[in-house]
C-alpha cells in the first residue's frame, strides 16, 4: 500500500511539473513525419489530447483554486498555440495526393484523391479531401434512385463506401461519398454538374471538382493515416457493424 501511494504521488508530481511548462510550449507533432499524407497535423491534435488528459488527472490532486485556474489558463494558451501551428502545417498539405485502393465497383473507378482544404475552428481541425471518380462505361443519370432504370444512377443517391486506414491496414474511421456532388453526401441538396437524363461518358469525371470527404483530426487519431480503401457496400456495412454496433 505504501509503495502504491509513493508511485501515485510521484505520478501526480510529474504530471504537475509537465503542466507547469504549458505556458511557453507548443505541440511539435513529431510523432508523424512531415511527409505523411496529412503531415504533422494529426499528431499535433493527438499531443494536445494527451496533455489534456494529463492535466485533468493532475487537477484531481490540486486543492488551491488559483493554482487550478492558472493551470487551466496555461493549458488553454498551449492548446491555442498548438492549434495555430496545426493550421500553419495544414497549409503545407493542400494539394497533396492521398493513396486510394480498392477497385471494387463495376461501373465506377476512383482515379485519385487530393487534399483540397483545411477548416480550423476552436479546438478542431478538418481536412477536405476531393476524390475523383469516373464511370467505366457510359451511364445515364437520374435525379433520384426511384427514377432509375436498369444500369442508371441517381445524382442524389449514389454512394461509394470507404475506410480510412493505416499503412498496415488498421481501421481508423469510415465514410461514404456521392461521386456526382461537390458537397458532402449528407447535404440534402447535392451539387451536380449533370442534369437528369444526361449521359456521363466513360472516363469523364462524375464531378470536375471531385467528391469531398472530411477527415476530422480532432475526432480520431490520424497520426498513422496512410490511405483510403474503397469497398463494396456489404463489406462496408459489416465493418461498420463490427466497429460501431449498427
Amino acid at each position: 500500500m505504501r509503495k502504491f501511494t509513493t508511485i501515485a504521488l510521484l505520478s501526480m508530481f510529474c504530471s504537475i511539473m509537465l503542466l507547469s511548462g504549458c505556458g511557453d510550449r507548443v505541440a511539435s507533432g513529431s510523432a508523424a513525419s512531415s511527409d505523411a499524407p496529412l503531415g504533422r497535423v494529426p499528431a499535433i491534435f493527438a499531443e494536445v489530447a494527451a496533455e489534456k488528459k494529463d492535466m485533468e488527472e493532475a487537477l484531481h490532486y490540486m486543492q488551491d483554486f488559483e493554482q487550478i485556474q492558472k493551470k487551466l489558463k496555461e493549458f488553454d494558451e498551449y492548446a491555442a498555440r498548438s492549434y495555430q501551428k496545426a493550421t500553419e502545417e495544414a497549409r503545407k498539405i493542400i494539394g497533396r495526393d492521398i493513396l486510394c485502393t480498392g477497385d471494387v465497383y463495376p461501373d465506377f473507378k476512383v482515379t485519385g484523391a487530393r487534399v483540397a482544404d483545411y477548416s480550423a475552428h476552436t479546438g478542431s481541425g478538418s481536412f477536405i479531401v476531393r476524390v475523383m471518380v469516373t464511370p467505366k462505361r457510359d451511364i445515364i443519370v437520374r435525379a433520384n434512385k426511384y427514377q432509375c432504370g436498369k444500369g442508371e444512377y441517381s445524382l442524389a443517391d449514389t454512394r461509394l463506401y470507404f475506410i480510412l486506414m493505416t499503412a498496415d491496414d488498421h481501421f481508423i474511421a469510415l465514410g461514404e461519398l456521392n461521386p456526382f456532388s461537390s458537397v458532402t453526401y449528407i447535404d440534402p441538396r447535392p451539387k451536380a454538374e449533370y442534369v437528369p437524363g444526361q449521359m456521363v461518358q466513360a472516363g469523364v469525371p462524375c464531378h470536375s471538382e471531385g467528391a469531398p470527404l472530411s477527415i476530422s483530426c480532432h475526432t480520431y487519431d490520424f497520426t498513422k493515416f496512410a490511405k483510403i480503401v474503397f469497398m463494396k457496400k456489404e463489406d462496408y456495412m459489416a465493418i461498420r457493424k463490427k466497429a460501431y454496433g449498427f
